[in-house]
């Protein structure tokens, strides 16, 4: 811990820390001379240091300031004072920090104290980092907020400071603002002073020992609705939780505010540690480039993803707004609390909050079978990551700012919480959440390590937790498990290799062996499982006298570990398709994702048309896939890459595949059309959207019919039902004979002038789906014009658009025609043109194209978002053998089964 008396390890890290001989244990940082139309302030802060070592130097890390050598002061502390002169200032821009070098050596001492105070100019950022602000309409007036982000390193961004999150530290906060303001901190306002004309001081309490990039302020013109625990915590009182808005919103802050009080009791239970601070407060931010930040005691949102209107939000955003806001009330123990040493270990924070958010919200809503959702969204989305070469471990060397955003990612997140959900599963999740508890008690306003998680598990289950792991979290990829039957010895194979989605796995690449647990499915239910503590260690093993060789079984039940299993097609044909039946929810997930998965790379036994006849059979001749969101969820995203892959090239083969998915979903969506539907149940309203959706960018007669009703209502005034606007939208959109400039111009005013909280990201999300060749041109421009589509948000209408097989080549044209104002727009906040790259790119699905793209930023500098661009020319080459491989046999399978 980083205080006084507290000496931090000293040994020289690998990646580039700042020097240790001096130690901070305390800031005061006050900001005053805030000027919002020139975008600068001015601050003063004061670091109480520890003198660890004997120095001359003080590095601090900086970014967008102005610091000068006269306004610097520092006083040396050993029984008695003294000043110590500042001989000169060392600028490495580059690396964002600068030396202080002074007249004197300070002197190593148990007792010394080293304070330095700085005055420094600064900048209110607009690109969503540091201290930024946002701009908002309220009654067609422009107004402003101010707030922060400081992750991953951008609290250098708003005070120097030792920005290192193991250099932990106490903070006193002030800040000068309008009288006609509110201002938020960690901490409760100490006090608040006016001092003349129409300005206010308002002084925050000292926060607890916590990382720079945890620190947080805000102001503006807010209100708030408030609620409080059931249970009791600081000075044993009920704990105050506030949800601030800017004026005009905090009616829809509600369902925000009706579970965050539970979930901080819930997990105060489980943790076996009540949340420390004095207060709780969650504010919605108008720009954000992320869903949230976990600021300790306040917690910034994007206002998607913490407020939520029941009669004009899409349902999806009341799941969003439950998990979000349950992933980083986690965040306040895992990640505040006890923080990671360094920035790679960051799944400790991310890949246990996604889980345990998860958690929560079962433990709150277990009618919206939240686990299941977990399989498709989360489990699936890593394991499609990691199978390509250019994915990463979990933990994974990180050496500079520009590293750390990217391993905001998918492994760091999905990856992560998806080893702890098998890892909870296999001891079970209470004997889990013990041990999690032992590491927060022993480790809390300290920082820890992936073995002191593990010690404490292993502590508590009697298991080598560390040696299980070790391999998931340390390794890239992850195994498929192979499994043949000998009927007549009963004698069941099951080998592991790596998971490689272009299918070429070399044998250098194929050297990890992984613990893993079979977890044999017998049935449908929870407990049925047969050999529950079976595991594969070795490359192979045989299991004989296999109990249910001559029925029903699976590997991996309710796909809860983080691996793909593939079956030899007598198991297919024999053991599981017969018994659709016995497959839960998560288990129809989880097959339906590991066939399409195998189909990609090649394999012998397991194609396209494997694919293609499962969902045939499933689905079409059998009606056996059943009525659950999820499952169709899953179909509907690996149906999706197939006609990416395969649409746009050859007009039968797009046609006969779109015949095919048209008759997938024709059945269920009429029969959802003429059925009463039970509007307070979430499964069922998200079921209709999804099958409405699709049947209406497919066609089916009936269901773009009613889409159009509902269409021309609403340009008449009347409302469409939330959950189905973007379905409406959508229909309007893809269809060529429908999508006119005057009804592309009414979705449009969506984006520009949203009707909802919610109303720009679904009409983005629909317009990409355009088939009309003049006005996709006019949308993609749409792209570097932030007034219409906000940086932010761009990623709603280009993921769509790459997917589209009608656009896609003209995004890249306009992308690559626009690179130089796409990138000053984007690469400000790099976390936004990393996110554009890593979903865009990957849609597309020729070797020319992947030329096109390599040789395009040959010689351009990708730094900050290198591994973003490599996955998606990994993605490419994959979509383009899997088109050339397998193009002419699903062709002929499409004339054979009569859809062309």
């Amino acid at each position: 811990m980083c205080q006084e008396g507290k000496i931090r390890d000293t040994s020289k890290p690998y990646y580039e820390a700042l020097p240790t001989a001096l130690q901070p244990f305390h800031y005061d940082v006050s900001i005053y001379g805030i000027d919002i139309e020139a975008e600068k302030f001015k601050g003063t802060v004061k670091i109480h240091l520890n003198v660890i070592e004997d120095t001359q130097e003080l590095h601090l890390n900086y970014r967008d300031l102005a610091v000068s050598a006269d306004k610097i002061k520092a006083l040396y502390v050993d029984g008695v004072e003294k000043q110590v002169a500042v001989a000169s200032i060392e600028e490495v821009k580059q690396k964002e920090y600068f030396i202080i070098k002074f007249d004197e050596v300070l002197k190593a001492s148990s007792t010394a104290k080293f304070i330095v105070t700085l005055e420094y100019d600064a900048i209110i950022q607009t690109n969503m980092a540091g201290f930024y602000k946002s701009s908002y309409k309220e009654n067609e007036e422009v107004k402003y907020m101010l707030s922060t982000q400081f992750e991953a390193t951008d609290a250098r961004r708003a005070f120097p400071c030792l920005d290192e999150p193991a250099l932990k530290a106490t903070f006193t906060v002030d800040v000068t603002i309008s009288s006609a303001w509110d201002a938020l901190g960690n901490t409760p306002v100490a006090q608040a002073t006016s001092i003349g004309g129409s300005l206010k001081k308002v002084t925050f309490d000292k926060t607890p020992l916590m990382s720079t990039y945890l620190l947080a302020w805000a102001a503006g013109e807010f209100e708030y609705i408030e609620a409080f625990t059931d249970n009791t915590y600081y000075n044993d009182q009920p704990l105050p939780v506030r949800i601030y808005t800017t004026k005009g919103f905090k009616e829809e802050a509600e369902f925000a505010l009706s579970i965050t009080p539970k979930i901080i009791d819930y997990y105060s239970k489980i943790f076996k540690l009540k949340y420390p601070l004095p207060k709780l407060d969650l504010i919605a931010v108008h720009s954000f480039s992320h869903n949230a930040m976990e600021n300790w005691g306040l917690i910034t949102y994007r206002s998607t993803a913490l407020l939520y209107s029941e009669s004009k939000s899409d349902p999806s955003y009341k799941k969003k707004v439950a998990y979000v806001v349950a992933h980083e009330l986690a965040h306040q123990w895992f990640g505040n609390l006890v923080t990671m040493k360094w920035w790679d270990e960051l799944w400790l924070n991310e890949g246990f909050a996604t889980w345990v958010g998860y958690l929560a919200v079962d433990h709150l809503f277990p009618e919206w079978d939240f686990f299941s959702v977990f399989v498709s969204e989360s489990l699936q989305a890593a394991l499609d990551l990691d199978s390509l070469r250019n994915s990463h471990s979990i933990e994974v060397p990180v050496n500079d700012a520009l590293d750390i955003d990217q391993l905001f990612d998918e492994i760091s997140y999905l990856k992560g919480s998806s080893t702890i959900l098998m890892i909870s599963n296999y001891l079970g999740t209470d004997v889990f959440l013990e041990g999690v508890a032992n590491y927060l008690n022993n480790h809390k306003f300290g920082n820890a390590t992936s073995h002191n998680l593990w010690s404490a598990i292993s502590e508590t289950s009697g298991k080598p937790i560390d040696e299980l792991m070790d391999n998931w979290v340390k390794k890239t990829g992850y195994p498929i498990i192979n499994v043949d039957l000998d009927i007549d010895s009963k004698t069941l194979s099951v080998s592991q290799s790596r998971y490689l989605r272009s299918g070429d796995l070399q044998p250098e690449e194929n050297e990890t062996v992984w613990w893993v647990p079979l977890n044999f499915s017998s049935g449908i239910g929870t407990k049925d499982i047969i050999m529950g503590d079976e595991v594969l260690k070795d490359r192979s093993k045989s299991i004989t006298n296999f109990e249910n060789s001559d029925k029903f079984f699976k590997l991996n039940k309710d796909t809860k570990g983080a691996y793909r299993v593939n079956y030899s097609p007598y198991i297919l044909q024999n053991n599981i398709l017969p018994h659709f039946d016995q497959l839960s929810t998560k288990d129809k997930i989880g097959f339906i994702a590991d066939v399409a998965s195998i189909a990609i790379t090649g394999d012998k036994y397991t194609s396209t048309t494997t694919l293609l006849k499962l969902l045939k059979a499933v689905v079409i001749d059998h009606d056996a896939l059943g009525e659950e969101y999820v499952v169709w969820l899953e179909l509907g995203k690996r149906l999706g890459n197939l006609l990416t892959t395969f649409g746009g090239v050859d007009d039968d083969l797009t046609r006969g595949l779109t015949n095919f998915s048209k008759e997938l979903y024709s059945k269920l969506s009429i029969k959802l059309l003429n059925a009463k539907l039970d509007e307070d149940n979430f499964l069922e309203v998200k079921l209709r959207a999804e099958i409405f959706e699709h049947a209406g960018l497919f066609g089916v007669p009936e269901v773009k019919e009613y889409a159009v009703k509902l269409f021309e209502d609403w340009k008449q005034g009347k409302a469409i039902h939330p959950s189905l606007k973007l379905f409406v939208f959508t229909t309007i959109v893809s269809s060529s004979e429908l999508i006119t400039e005057s009804n592309f111009e009414s979705i449009l005013k969506e984006v520009t002038h949203p009707t909802s909280l919610n109303s720009r990201e679904v009409a983005l999300t629909a317009l990409g789906h355009i088939n009309n060749d003049d006005l996709s041109t006019k949308l993609i421009g749409y792209l570097i014009q932030p007034d219409i589509i906000p940086i932010m948000d761009s990623h709603f209408l280009g993921v769509p658009l790459s997917r589209n097989v009608t656009t896609r080549d003209k995004l890249w044209k306009f992308f690559a025609a626009n690179y130089e104002t796409l990138y000053k727009l984007m690469s400000t906040n790099m976390v936004v043109l990393d996110r554009f790259i890593k979903l865009t790119f990957k849609n597309y699905q020729s070797s020319t194209k992947h030329d096109e793209i390599e040789n395009f930023f040959s010689d351009k500098d990708v730094h900050g978002f290198e591994r973003a661009y490599k996955q998606g020319l990994d993605n490419i080459l994959i979509n383009a053998s899997w088109f050339k491989r397998d193009q002419a046999e699903v062709k002929n399978w499409i004339k054979e089964y009569n859809f062309a």
